[in-house]
């Protein structure tokens, strides 16, 4: 079974008040080691916080929400079950019950994100089903300071959906320390159940990239400051920097943007977007 959330969410929070509150610079090597464990594996189940209204992003202002928690929970352990991370890894999504789970991977991130948007939206099952169960999975390639993120993101994103494709996942690969910084802050945002917000501010964003203005950013969209400068800065991201970049080399991506679908490069342009959506398509209609 995916979620046995009460336990989860009691035990979760509690660990990341614990993690969040520790003193980086005062670990030893040994509790360092460990920290660096578990918090991947603690930051697998963000998403599930950010529907619990007793968590501690409580006073954080959710995406949207028009059915019940305990129905979303529902709908989203039957969802879950037995799901594989849509990186194609083999191995089953974040948190999930079943092993070997794929932690700290942006695109199974990204999949629990969109069902769990879905949910609280007030989408069927069966349409969320219908979208998970596509045969395309599109991933850009670009950290959040790539001049050319926003043209290419909105171009992959109209496309996609003109063609009723919703598995559209940005992976950072964390080239530059100000990127890294954008990332922490995007995840930090996931915690909160802004992330679909506070990504697209991300993207639309020309800098700077300090802290102070990353932090302003994100305390426009209801946030405490206080919070985000306590928490932020503690945010691990180093699996998900070390998978994106993984995957970028094996798909041969050398420049950024780069857009692969299924794996494979295409070209950041309409028609070429638009050609290899419909080739596969063909394929497993057939």
């Amino acid at each position: 079974m995916y979620l046995n959330l009460r336990k989860i969410i009691q035990n979760l929070e509690f660990s990341i008040i614990i993690m969040m509150k520790i003193n980086l610079y005062n670990l030893t090597r040994a509790s360092f080691r460990y920290l660096l464990f578990t918090f991947p594996i603690t930051t697998a189940f963000v998403l599930i916080i950010s529907y619990n209204a007793n968590s501690i992003t409580q006073q954080c202002l959710a995406e949207t929400t028009k059915i019940p928690h305990n129905e979303i929970t529902e709908k989203a352990d039957k969802i879950f079950t037995n799901r594989h991370c849509p990186c194609q890894c083999n191995r089953y999504l974040p948190g999930s019950a079943k092993s070997p789970a794929c932690f700290g991977c942006s695109a199974g991130k990204a999949e629990i994100n969109f069902v769990m948007r879905s949910l609280k939206s007030g989408r069927k099952t069966s349409e969320i089903l219908m979208d998970l169960n596509s045969p395309i999975i599109i991933d850009v390639f670009a950290d959040y300071t790539n001049k050319d993120i926003a043209k290419v993101w909105k171009l992959v994103k109209t496309v996609s959906r003109k063609l009723n494709q919703n598995r559209v996942v940005l992976r950072t690969p964390g080239l530059t320390p100000e990127a890294r910084r954008a990332v922490q802050v995007a995840e930090y945002a996931r915690l909160n159940g802004n992330f679909s917000i506070v990504q697209d501010a991300l993207i639309k964003h020309n800098g700077p990239w300090d802290w102070s203005t990353l932090i302003a950013l994100i305390t426009n969209q209801n946030q405490s400051p206080d919070r985000i400068q306590e928490y932020v800065p503690v945010i691990s991201i180093i699996t998900q920097i070390a998978k994106d970049q993984q995957h970028a080399k094996e798909r041969g991506v050398e420049v950024f943007p780069t857009t692969t679908i299924n794996n494979q490069i295409t070209l950041n342009t309409e028609n070429a977007i638009r050609r290899r959506i419909k080739n596969i398509l063909l394929v497993h209609s057939i």
